[in-house]
């Protein structure tokens, strides 16, 4: 699994959401985002930015920093 698609699946679930809601928010199929979240899709800048929005954090966050520090980042936010 590459980096990002680790990072935007322990937001979700830092955040509690099921696949299924973020895929919603998103404008995919759930279908559709599981792909994302494991890699098997692209992340689009588009998608990035989206799931930065949702999540309260930066997109310069979601791609620079390791996933632990992102990790307290989002959960501080909270």
């Amino acid at each position: 699994m590459n980096p990002i698609a680790t990072k935007i699946r322990k937001l979700r679930e830092i955040h509690g959401y099921p696949q299924e809601y973020v895929a919603f928010q998103l404008g995919v199929s759930q279908a559709a985002y599981s792909k994302k979240e494991t890699g098997r899709t692209e992340l689009t800048l588009t998608v990035l930015q989206q799931v930065s929005s949702l999540y309260n954090i930066s997109l310069n966050d979601l791609l620079s920093l390791t996933l632990q520090d992102l990790m307290i980042t989002a959960i501080s936010r909270q």
